[in-house]
């Protein structure tokens, strides 16, 4: 379409470059060497999630950036002076200053490279199953003429049929709760 031709009540739109693609433009990114993130050190071991919530105190996640505030307060301070005799070293609040810090910031890196592999799984996952979808169509064609040939993609049979009793599954779950909604409303 020319710059100035005016466009008309029939004309069909003309596909633009969608210059704000980020699954096109991520598509195309490297994957980070699985090699090169770090491990966790050695000897850690999780703790189980309700030990730490029953143990652990908490503090809300809009006031972490006070607390670094008080702990670094604290370890300006002469607390055994100020305090008495059963204060805390102030030492060990500029220490666990450091490592709330630390922490804080590792969380962030690590929350912003678990988002980036998510994105990359999803996106090279969605590539694989249109790439198979399209064999499968193939396959499916092309064994009308030679049934023989589905021998060959046994995998290909077996993921295919996974995930039409998945689409079924759901189909009847979505049905049964169909019928359950009206009947709680």
């Amino acid at each position: 379409m020319k710059p100035n031709k005016k466009i008309k009540a029939g004309d069909k739109p003309v596909p633009e470059a969608d210059f704000d693609d980020t699954i096109a433009q991520n598509r195309a990114l490297p994957l980070v060497d699985v090699a090169a993130v770090p491990r966790p050190p050695l000897g850690y071991r999780a703790t189980d999630p309700e030990v730490r919530n029953r143990r652990l105190r908490k503090v809300a996640a809009e006031h972490r950036a006070e607390a670094l505030d008080a702990l670094a307060e604290a370890a300006g301070r002469d607390m055994p002076n100020e305090l008495g005799k059963y204060a805390p070293d102030p030492e060990r609040a500029a220490a666990m200053a450091e490592r709330l810090a630390r922490a804080g910031g590792l969380v962030t890196v690590a929350q912003a490279l678990l988002a980036y592999a998510r994105e990359m799984d999803q996106i090279a996952l969605s590539d694989a199953i249109l790439l198979l979808e399209q064999v499968h169509r193939e396959l499916s064609h092309a064994a009308e003429h030679e049934p023989l040939l589905a021998e060959h993609y046994p995998a290909l049979r077996t993921l295919f049929e996974a995930r039409r009793e998945a689409i079924a599954e759901g189909r009847a779950r979505a049905a049964r709760e169909a019928e359950v909604a009206p009947a709680e409303a």
